[in-house]
């Protein structure tokens, strides 16, 4: 869902950030949003905005959102890992495969939060990205000598690659 402000429209994370950072410029806010902890920032943007009983119900359900975000996230990981591991098999048993794995993901976050917090969490996410972000680095010539290579051909009168694939999204009749 997005609210849309003029031409932009702003997803849910950008209309609270910008809902705070507006009441900090404005004054409203007088330091009460930015002096707080990161992690508790939230929840001084409602103290603010809302009254004091209400706040606490809205700070009690963000938590519970939250944490069924992360409990669906959680779920879904788990049935990857364990199907990148099992070769695909997807089988009955597979369960205790499954269970193991969810098990280990939620021993190494405990772990990581136990030992330094949210900050381990946030170093371990960059450090598993690294590999991702090399790849990501590497596509970009690869298009670039893919597209190459595509309009050579169609100078030539060969079949492009890319026609293929037009073809089977973009049907002609």
């Amino acid at each position: 869902m997005a609210l849309c402000l003029g031409n932009a429209p702003l997803p849910n994370s950008e209309l609270k950030a910008a809902t705070a950072i507006d009441l900090e410029m404005s004054g409203l806010a007088q330091g009460g949003i930015l002096g707080v902890p990161v992690s508790d920032q939230i929840f001084a943007a409602l103290a603010l905005l809302l009254e004091p009983a209400f706040a606490w119900v809205a700070s009690v359900l963000v938590v519970v959102l939250l944490l069924a975000y992360q409990i669906t996230m959680a779920d879904s990981a788990v049935p990857t890992i364990n199907t990148i591991n099992a070769a695909g098999d997807d089988s009955p048993k597979a369960r205790p495969h499954i269970l193991f794995w969810g098990a280990a993901l939620a021993m190494v976050v405990g772990a990581l939060l136990i030992i330094g917090g949210l900050g381990a969490i946030q170093t371990a996410m960059v450090i598993a990205a690294l590999p991702f972000s090399v790849m990501i680095l590497l596509m970009g010539p690869s298009l670039y000598k893919a597209i190459g290579r595509d309009l050579r051909r169609e100078r030539m009168g060969l079949p492009t690659i890319a026609e293929p694939i037009a073809s089977a999204f973009f049907p002609t009749t």
